[in-house]
C-alpha cells in the first residue's frame, strides 16, 4: 500500500468519517447520554499516514459541503506550517466527499490543486485500503467516547474533551502501526527532521456548522455542491463552538 521508508509526513492522508451513534461499538447508555444532551453526531478525520497524526473535527450533519471545507481547512493548515510538499487524500465514496461522480470529483481536484492537493479515492468494495484510518476509529470508541462522552453535557463539554483527545493522539500516544515502532506521532514527526514547526500537531479541533457559517460565501462562490441550506442550530457563536477558548496545551 506505501513504501514507509521513502514516505515524507504530510505526503499521504487517509480521510474518513464515523457515525457516533452507529449503535454498534459502546455501552446503550453512552449512546442515550449523547442523544439527550445533543452532543455532535459525526466525526471527521484525516490521519498522516508517515506519522499517524490526525486532524479532527464534527458536525450533526453529514454533506459534501462539511467534506470539501474539512479538506480546505487541514490544507491551509498544513501550508500556514510550511509543508511544501504535493497532498494526497484517499477517501472512499461517501456522499460527504464524491459519491462516486467522476464529474464532482474533477471539479473538487480542480479547486484543491490550488493548494497542492489531489483526492484519490478507493474503488468499490476495497474498503481494506483505509485500515490505517478505521483502526483509529476504534481507538476514538476505546480512549475517548467510552471513557468521555457521559462526561459532557454541552456541545462546547464535548469540543473540548476531543480537542484534549486529539492532543494527546498526536503528542503522547505510542503506536504500532507499520513503521511506527512504538513510537508517536510526535516522535515520528521530529525523526523526520522536516523544517516545520511542531505546531502543526495542534490542529484546533472544530465544530464544522460553526465553520461553514463563516466560509459559506467561498463556497458558493465555487458553485462545488449547489446552495447549502442550514438546518436550525443551537448555537450562532464559532469561538464557543469551536472550543477555541480552552487549549490544553
Amino acid at each position: 500500500m506505501y513504501d514507509y521508508k521513502l514516505l515524507m509526513p504530510f505526503s499521504e492522508f487517509q480521510l474518513d468519517t464515523k457515525d457516533l451513534l452507529d449503535k454498534e461499538s459502546l455501552p446503550k447508555e453512552v449512546y442515550e447520554h449523547m442523544q439527550k444532551y445533543n452532543l455532535p453526531l459525526y466525526e471527521w478525520n484525516i490521519i498522516d499516514i508517515r506519522t499517524r497524526a490526525r486532524f479532527t473535527a464534527y458536525s450533526y450533519e453529514l454533506s459534501s459541503a462539511f467534506g470539501f471545507i474539512f479538506i480546505v481547512l487541514v490544507a491551509l493548515w498544513l501550508r500556514t506550517h510550511n509543508v511544501r510538499n504535493p497532498i494526497k487524500i484517499r477517501v472512499d465514496n461517501g456522499q460527504e466527499f464524491c459519491g462516486g461522480s467522476q464529474k464532482k470529483l474533477e471539479e473538487w481536484n480542480k479547486t484543491l490543486s490550488h493548494f497542492g492537493v489531489l483526492l484519490s479515492p478507493i474503488p468499490s468494495k476495497a474498503k481494506h485500503l483505509m485500515g490505517v484510518i478505521e483502526n483509529s476509529h476504534r481507538a476514538d470508541d476505546e480512549y475517548f467516547l467510552m471513557i468521555h462522552a457521559e462526561r459532557c453535557k454541552s456541545k462546547d463539554q464535548f469540543i473540548t474533551r476531543a480537542q484534549k483527545w486529539q492532543d494527546t493522539w498526536n503528542l503522547f500516544k505510542p503506536h504500532n502501526g507499520k513503521g511506527m515502532n512504538g513510537k508517536t506521532p510526535y516522535e515520528k514527526f521530529k525523526e523526520s527532521k522536516l523544517m516545520v514547526s511542531s505546531h502543526v500537531l495542534l490542529f484546533p479541533t472544530l465544530l464544522l456548522e460553526g465553520i461553514l457559517r463563516k466560509v459559506g460565501a467561498f463556497y458558493s462562490m465555487n458553485n462545488l455542491d449547489g446552495k447549502y441550506v442550514f438546518t436550525k442550530y443551537l448555537q450562532n457563536n464559532f469561538f464557543k463552538d469551536s472550543g477555541q477558548k480552552q487549549r490544553p496545551l
